[in-house]
């Protein structure tokens, strides 16, 4: 199929493909949620992932196909926006104040249960265990001691271009984006690697193992203090192996007409001395500044994005700090989960260590 189905209503710009969801797509989606939902108190087990999973192979034929021609590069866009998929103001409750809030029989559970749904038609979800305890589905919400750093919970300060987990090699291909609220208008920015023209001799540069990238903040001990669970010491030892001895990376790889990325721009630098790789990584950044694409999310807003095609951040903004400030939700995606088993517990666990 050449182009898109005219049917599938999609409107497009040059960063993001938008689509918004039909009536039969939706009664479609909330026919499957009602099935796992029958079956599911949570969206947190295996058990639950797999299902899903088998679930997301009986949604409607447009949306697997958008799906499938997303994955395998058939369209010129680093991220999918779904519009429409159902958030239920009243009964999801206030906005939550930390992301440490409950992972059974949550107000929230079928708008989680609808997410982890149309993003398994991309691949397998999964967590990180050094990242809330393994969790699917994070919540990410204004968080006032956070709010100068590079963190989801971050506000006072742009968060700046990155890919999730952009430090390990097991990092995920896409990741899916939902929005409950969003009623200060904060900003989410998109840069597509596609739409960048890239000279021969900066190719060269940035597709050698010229740089490090440090584990963001969001995996260290401090930063994962919860009232549910306590995860062990060992947890974090591959991570702290990581900060000691970073192994230099590439910052593009793969084939130059569709480069992937490899980015994150607080936690990577150039390898020590190495001041032709530094402005050339510069060079990139300011290349992805000149093509940034904003999103202002609106509640029922599913952003598919490609994490190894994409960087993505968010906007200076001032939070309500209260029971309608900012929630969206966020969810990893693999295409191939079982290359990350020697980072995982069991065949059937999805939290890599």
């Amino acid at each position: 199929m050449a182009q898109a189905s005219p049917t599938l209503g999609i409107h497009h710009s040059s960063a993001v493909y938008t689509h918004r969801l039909t009536q039969p797509e939706l009664a479609s989606v909330a026919k499957l949620v009602d099935e796992l939902t029958r079956s599911f108190g949570s969206v947190e087990t295996p058990e639950f992932a797999d299902a899903c999973t088998l679930c997301a192979q009986q949604l409607p034929r447009g949306l697997r196909e958008l799906a499938h021609r997303f994955k395998y590069l058939h369209l010129p866009y680093g991220a999918i926006l779904l519009r429409g998929v159902p958030v239920d103001d009243e009964r999801i409750g206030p906005s939550p104040s930390h992301w440490d809030a409950p992972w059974r029989n949550p107000p929230t559970l079928r708008e989680e249960v609808a997410q982890c749904l149309l993003t398994a038609a991309l691949g397998d979800i999964f967590g990180w265990r050094t990242q809330e305890n393994g969790r699917f589905l994070r919540h990410i919400v204004p968080i006032e001691k956070d709010r100068d750093e590079q963190l989801g919970g971050g506000s006072r300060v742009t968060l700046v271009w990155h890919n999730e987990e952009a430090f390990h090699e097991y990092r995920s291909d896409f990741l899916s984006i939902l929005c409950y609220r969003n009623d200060e208008q904060a900003e989410t920015v998109l840069s597509h690697v596609g739409d960048i023209d890239i000279p021969g001799d900066k190719w060269e540069i940035l597709s050698a193992p010229r740089f490090v990238i440090l584990p963001d903040k969001s995996h260290l001990p401090d930063q994962n203090i919860s009232s549910q669970w306590r995860l062990e010491d060992a947890a974090f030892q591959h991570v702290r192996r990581m900060y000691a001895e970073p192994k230099p990376v590439a910052a593009l790889s793969g084939s130059r007409r569709r480069p992937c990325i490899q980015v994150d721009e607080a936690f990577m630098r150039a390898v020590d001395g190495d001041t032709e790789a530094a402005r050339a990584f510069e060079w990139l950044l300011r290349e992805f500044d000149a093509r940034k694409h904003g999103i202002v999310m609106q509640p029922g807003d599913l952003l598919w994005i490609d994490n190894k095609r994409t960087v993505h951040g968010r906007s200076v903004y001032q939070p309500n700090y209260g029971p309608r400030h900012r929630w969206l939700r966020r969810v990893n995606v693999t295409l191939n989960l079982r290359a990350s088993l020697p980072y995982r517990e069991s065949p059937t666990a999805r939290q890599i260590v």
